[in-house]
């Protein structure tokens, strides 16, 4: 089988056809919970397409969004692997084609591979790296820098050309008010590196919107490519793109 996400390409071809077993494509549509904050975690999901938030909810009810899961990764794997405890919110984003098995399956398939709980170690290790990279970068960089490079990853982590963010939802993604987001947005636009329209962003300047992004961006990918480096062999898993 075909897979789309990095994370089932990167794993052995033992691993991978002994995880694709349990492995089912399911569907979601923008705005679906997959998962409430302290929700035992019964499913896994790896994305084939899509983007998913991970959301942390305040007691005053206000929401942050701490992170973006697209093709790159998965939902619920990491921890069902621990205490099978989710402790965000995961909302689908963009409209959600992926990968589904039952944590139970999932975990019986990591029980038996040492070289699958190294990948997915290697993950977490990632995960830890960009969310230390993430608090550094709303403490020192400036809201129009940072939405260019949640712009980048999101196009990294879905592979589309047009998102479909909603002020609402980089709002939460930066941590600002709306009428903020309006005003970088317009920004960006102005200098001719995205369109905005109606909820709809399209990246017209790549390299102009890399050059304009904080550092935080190459800092991410450089953390990304050590790690790839570092880890088993590359799947013999054919590369669709």
């Amino acid at each position: 089988m075909h897979t789309n996400n990095a994370f089932l390409r990167s794993l052995s071809p033992d691993d991978y056809h002994a995880l694709q077993k349990s492995l089912r494509p399911i569907g979601f549509k923008i705005g679906h919970v997959l998962y409430e904050p302290e929700d035992e975690v019964d499913w896994v999901y790896f994305p084939e397409s899509g983007l998913v938030s991970l959301i942390s909810v305040m007691l005053s009810g206000d929401q942050v969004e701490s992170g973006v899961v697209g093709t790159e990764g998965g939902i619920g794997f990491v921890e069902a692997a621990g205490a099978g405890i989710i402790f965000s919110r995961a909302v689908v984003q963009i409209d959600l084609v992926a990968q589904r098995a039952s944590a139970a399956a999932y975990l019986e398939a990591l029980d038996t591979s040492a070289t699958l709980r190294r990948a997915v170690a290697s993950h977490i290790e990632l995960t830890i790296a960009e969310g230390r990279q993430t608090i550094a970068c709303i403490a020192h960089h400036p809201v129009a820098e940072r939405l260019a490079w949640w712009l980048l990853e999101c196009q990294d982590r879905t592979g589309l050309e047009d998102l479909a963010l909603t002020q609402e939802f980089l709002s939460a993604m930066l941590g600002v008010q709306r009428s903020t987001v309006s005003t970088v947005a317009a920004a960006l636009k102005t200098e001719n590196l995205i369109s905005y329209v109606r909820g709809s962003i399209r990246i017209l300047d790549r390299e102009g919107l890399e050059r304009r992004s904080c550092e935080c961006y190459a800092t991410n990918r450089h953390f990304r490519q050590l790690i790839e480096q570092r880890r088993a062999p590359a799947s013999l898993i054919a590369d669709p793109r």
